[in-house]
């Protein structure tokens, strides 16, 4: 069976347990690599689509897993009972539809022990859902494939008071790098500014991903800093500077900005 490295990434996200799901299991690939190396006992590979849970079906049939995994017809965690899980696994779509079918679930998975994702677009949106909604993200891994960069989570549901001093952890980091003469400030005195846009960029980048220095997210960074800079040039030398246009180049400046600030990180290490 050969996995893609964004498949063998995410598979290598979830923690040992007896039962878990994988929603949107397309053609199976993930379920058999949980059973192949042991990480789950029993796997519910669910799809609303019957034509990729047809080819699940006989990819586990193939090898021979059809006494670990069963397959259904769901949309999202809908033909998902009580208890039957103890975790789920959401790879390979959208943001928006990672966050409905959160939403959808809400109940069911809130008694989860580990939720992993791995949404390919709209990844604010879906970190901001997690943290306004009691998640905690727990750990982050990021491949480079094929000419993508694939992010990707494990987050802990009914987390509640742990994001909050995760939080809290990086306002005070954040107060030591600004300390004068010895006295670092209180974090109630950190500038609100500072830490709205550390909120901003860890739903944009990651919080793990930048706590840890991901080597991938670095290599993304740079390449999404030389694009916007690239855009911005352009937009300065068309010399056709609208109203729309110099919003634009602010628009991109303090994405740069982020950036910048985010790569920080990396640069403070050496």
């Amino acid at each position: 069976m050969q996995l893609s490295d964004r498949m063998r990434a995410v598979a290598a996200l979830v923690l040992p347990c007896d039962s878990v799901a994988d929603i949107g299991c397309d053609h199976g690939y993930v379920a058999m690599e949980l059973i192949r190396s042991r990480t789950c006992a029993h796997v519910i590979a669910m799809d609303i689509n019957s034509g990729p849970l047809e080819r699940a079906k006989e990819h586990i049939c193939d090898y021979g897993m059809q006494d670990y995994i069963e397959t259904r017809l769901s949309n999202g965690t809908a033909a998902l009972l009580p208890n039957e899980a103890e975790g789920i696994v959401c790879a390979g779509m959208g943001g928006r539809l990672v966050v409905s079918i959160l939403e959808q679930g809400r109940t069911l998975i809130g008694g989860m022990k580990q939720v992993v994702l791995q949404p390919q677009s709209e990844l604010d949106e879906v970190r901001k859902y997690l943290r306004t909604n009691g998640y905690l993200i727990e750990k982050e891994d990021m491949v480079f494939e094929d000419g993508k960069y694939y992010p990707m989570m494990r987050v802990l549901p009914a987390a509640f008071g742990k994001q909050e001093r995760t939080l809290a952890g990086n306002l005070e980091q954040m107060g030591r790098r600004t300390m004068v003469r010895g006295n670092p400030p209180d974090i109630s005195e950190i500038c609100t500014e500072e830490a709205i846009r550390l909120t901003r960029v860890q739903d944009t980048y990651g919080p793990y991903l930048l706590e840890k220095a991901h080597p991938v997210l670095k290599r993304y960074l740079l390449w999404r800093k030389e694009g916007l800079e690239h855009i911005r040039e352009q937009l300065r030398a068309s010399g056709q500077m609208t109203a729309r246009g110099q919003e634009r180049i602010a628009e991109l400046d303090a994405d740069l900005s982020d950036i910048v600030f985010c790569l920080y990180s990396y640069y403070k290490q050496i």
